[in-house]
């Protein structure tokens, strides 16, 4: 996660089943790594909690059992149109001299076209790459990178972790992916299993029965007839000649006590490799729960992988020192290299100094040691890393993000030839003797950089920050990463000089995303700062001043939010970093002035919205819901009087004086000078979620301004009813989205995030429905979603009599009043949409997960 002058780790907690609770409860932040861990806590709280409010725990097999609930709805609706297409001139552009506010831009870190964070790479036989992303499903590459096909958009889910070829007779081969991306980050989605495809991606079927639902994929790996699968619930293997189901064959921890449902994190299997040189006898796997574990260790064995023990080898870190772990090899089995991430550093906090363990070497391949460190922090740092205080700030270095950055790649010829991937990649020729930056967190900092003229001497062609996945083929270094793909020949050792492999390759991941009567949209996105979206295409300037055609361009740096965009002149936008850290452009994405008042206790993605009647009318939330009259070329930052920001309503109010409470989701409305405000909150929801009865809590306020002033007219909360609310028959869960009717201010819909009671785990109800409508001002609430998918809804829109509902398996709509579900739109990737927009157009905006904007005419 980027923004000029500031680096902030990435998210702490996965979906998968009790992971969030087990994490939430193992590895607590800690207050002295500072903004380290504020920002782990509440990206936790914005992604995770939602989907698992309020017990903190889903059955593994709720994901599996969506696809097929929503392929049994009737389809209605046209085409939806991708608008970061990767059929146009790139997918977005991050280093346009013309958007380099030295106060909010990315604009000169050198990563020049972005794409999302991708978790996995594979060659073929017949020299296809395969790229497996975060919610973007399997891509296939037939001309190295220069351009992508998206392979699984209708399959199960787009969350993938692993990837693997297995080579058959002549240029066949089967592609088997991983699901669930296995970065225990707060977005990481669980997964289905494995699926497999023999025709190059075209179709796929699932391998096993549901033995892998809901588990984080880390590694899938070759033993003859066998596939083992390293993931968050063990390792297992699958026979490819007579298997019908995985089996478990390494559970250090034991098998989980209460089923498959309540996952084990000493059971959390980081890598397996197959000991080259051995015929497939030795088989090294590690456990590495990254807070700690009794069963964290290095385990070996010596029949190919049916049984496995304790493997006490030396010079290998205790238990209480090692945590997530990657495992490489040279091509003959002779030298065996290991990243460690240490629990120690991560529980204790190490203010922001590292996470980092070491990275090993085994001199001679021997699983049993002698492991020796080949590499510290300190070392990588001193390598021409961008992680100094001189060029971050805070002093974070090196491994900073080790539970969540990791790989490791191996010359095939040259076994002291290594490359090593955390936040930034580094190589080594001589076994660790020595180490060069290859690609530095960005140029910032360094001295070739200046913003006049435009960076200076740096190499513009860096690659993007936050490492995941690498292959070595056909003498070239491919790695992934949170901005997408890059590559490079492995007789290049200089900094920089990356080839980008984006501009084909849509797996941006969005927050929030809006539009204007232009059919320009702005959107918000993880890692990759806010962009603007062209219609259809705009034309930038490079670092030497020469123009280029581009999708989209970068305008905004560090992890985007949600926008808001004046719906008749589109240089008039909203964005926001975390925290609700808002700004405002009015030249169109080229200068920043912050605004909005500091709040409380925002949520890490806090929702900012445009009154739909009365553009001049904005309202954002925090613990306080804020209103503006002034537009978005008015607003101002300051406080008290020199504001034109007014605090409406404070959330704690509706749970009580000393509570804390988030809004979580916003609607404005004006009807004959009326204005109209209503607020869904949660609370506490911020880092500090604990599932009972008195923990989680949520509901609506309702708000209307006459012109004197603005009056609560309904304070309802869900579930039980308290002193500060009242009853309302909303389920107690998160509300991720709300709307009010136009023509009827007592006429609203809200969509709820999470499962219902049928997949939910723990003490308190979930109940179920999805969305939920009010015809009393907010009063009193009514289930009208009988018939939908039970998945997490995560916004929802309503014009015209039609209910359109976004959620983390795609787009639904009801012209009944709920009667009738159906899915909405063909060709709409099965991802999860963050938000659900409409802009002056009549259009619907999808602000997805992994597969960038879409767009529709709403029904």
């Amino acid at each position: 996660m980027r923004r000029l002058g500031l680096l902030v780790a990435a998210a702490a907690i996965a979906i998968s089943t009790s992971l969030a609770q087990s994490i939430a409860a193992s590895n607590a932040p800690n207050k002295d790594a500072g903004e380290e861990s504020q920002a782990v806590a509440e990206a936790t709280a914005w992604f995770t909690e939602q989907r698992t409010a309020p017990n903190a725990a889903v059955n593994n097999n709720a994901y599996a059992a969506v696809r097929a609930q929503a392929l049994a709805l009737p389809t209605t609706g046209l085409a939806w149109t991708e608008r970061t297409s990767p059929t146009g001139p790139g997918v977005d552009f991050s280093d346009p001299s013309e958007y380099i506010d030295p106060a909010s831009s990315n604009s000169g870190s050198g990563d020049r076209w972005v794409a999302g964070r991708t978790t996995s790479l594979a060659v073929a036989p017949d020299g296809s790459l395969f790229v497996g992303a975060a919610d973007g499903g399997v891509w296939r590459s037939t001309d190295g990178g220069s351009h992508w096909t998206p392979t699984t958009d209708s399959q199960g889910t787009l969350s993938i972790g692993a990837l693997l070829v297995v080579p058959g007779s002549g240029t066949h081969y089967t592609v088997y992916a991983g699901t669930g991306e296995a970065n225990t980050s707060s977005d990481s989605y669980a997964g289905i299993g494995v699926i497999k495809s023999t025709n190059a991606g075209s179709t796929w079927t699932r391998v096993g029965i549901a033995e892998l639902n809901g588990a984080l994929i880390f590694r899938l790996a070759q033993n003859g007839n066998k596939i083992l699968a390293a993931t968050s619930h063990g390792l297992y293997s699958f026979n490819t000649a007579s298997g019908t189901s995985w089996t478990a064959v390494l559970q250090p921890a034991g098998p989980p006590a209460g089923g498959n449902f309540n996952l084990v994190v000493g059971n959390m299997i980081t890598d397996v490799a197959v000991v080259p040189g051995t015929g497939g006898n030795q088989v090294l796997a590690v456990a590495g729960w990254r807070g700690g574990a009794p069963t964290n260790g290095l385990y070996i064995s010596t029949n190919g992988g049916s049984t496995f023990s304790a493997l006490n080898a030396q010079g290998w870190v205790p238990a209480k020192a090692e945590g997530r772990t990657t495992l490489a090899y040279s091509a003959a089995g002779d030298r065996a290299y290991a990243i460690v991430q240490s629990p120690y550093l991560l529980n204790v906090g190490t203010n922001g100094k590292t996470l980092l363990q070491g990275v090993y070497e085994s001199a001679d391949g021997n699983p049993a040691g002698p492991w020796t460190k080949i590499a510290t922090s300190e070392k990588l740092q001193a390598s021409g890393s961008a992680q100094k205080i001189s060029r971050i700030g805070k002093g974070y270095g090196p491994g900073i993000q080790a539970w969540y950055n990791q790989f490791l790649a191996v010359d095939p010829t040259n076994k002291d030839h290594l490359y090593l991937g955390l936040e930034e990649v580094y190589e080594t020729q001589n076994a660790g003797s020595g180490w060069n930056t290859i690609a530095p967190y960005w140029n910032f900092g360094f001295s070739c950089f200046s913003y006049s003229p435009f960076e200076g001497t740096c190499n513009h062609d860096g690659a993007h920050p936050d490492q995941h996945a690498a292959l070595i083929t056909g003498g070239k270094l491919y790695i992934g990463n949170d901005g997408g793909v890059y590559s490079r020949s492995l007789t290049n050792h200089s900094v920089g000089n990356w080839t980008n492999n984006n501009q084909h390759l849509d797996v941006l991941q969005y927050y929030g995303a809006a539009g204007s009567g232009d059919s320009i949209i702005y959107g918000g996105l993880q890692d990759n700062g806010s962009n603007k979206i062209f219609n259809p295409t705009g034309v930038v300037l490079d670092d030497n001043g020469n123009p280029i055609t581009v999708s989209s361009v970068q305008v905004f740096g560090g992890d985007g939010g949600y926008t808001i965009v004046d719906p008749t002149n589109s240089n008039n936008v909203i964005t926001e970093y975390v925290g609700l850290t808002a700004a405002k452009s009015t030249n169109g994405g080229k200068t920043w002035q912050n605004i909005i008042p500091a709040d409380p206790d925002p949520r890490f993605i806090a929702p900012i919205g445009m009154d739909r009647t009365n553009s001049n009318h904005l309202v954002a939330g925090g613990a306080i819901v804020w209103s503006s009259e002034a537009g978005i070329a008015g607003t101002t930052s300051g406080t008290g009087a020199s504001t034109d920001w007014q605090n409406i309503f404070d959330t704690r109010t509706a749970v009580g004086a000393t509570a804390a409470a988030q809004v979580t989701a916003l609607d404005a409305i004006t009807i004959s000078g009326t204005e109209y405000v209503t607020a869904a909150w949660c609370g506490p929801c911020n880092g500090s979620f604990t599932p009972s009865a008195a923990g989680f809590r949520s509901g609506i306020v309702m708000l209307k301004n006459s012109g004197t002033g603005w009056t609560v007219t309904a304070n309802v909360c869900a579930g039980t009813v308290s002193a500060t609310c009242s009853a309302s028959g909303i389920p107690l869960r998160y509300i991720s989205g709300v709307r009010i009717d136009t023509l009827n201010p007592n006429h609203a819909y809200l969509a709820l995030s999470g499962f219902s009671r049928k997949w939910m785990i723990g003490p308190d109800d979930p109940g179920v429905g999805h969305v939920y409508e009010t015809t009393t001002g907010g009063a009193t609430w009514a289930d009208v979603s009988v018939g939908l998918p039970d998945v997490p809804m995560d916004d929802v829109v309503y014009e015209k009599g039609k209910i359109v509902v976004a959620t983390d398996f795609g787009v639904f709509t009801s012209a009944d009043n709920g009667t009738t579900w159906y899915r909405y739109g063909t060709g709409l990737p099965n991802v999860v949409v963050n938000q659900l927009t409409q802009d002056p157009n009549g259009n619907l905006v999808a602000a997805t997960h992994g597969r960038g904007i879409w767009t529709i005419p709403a029904p």
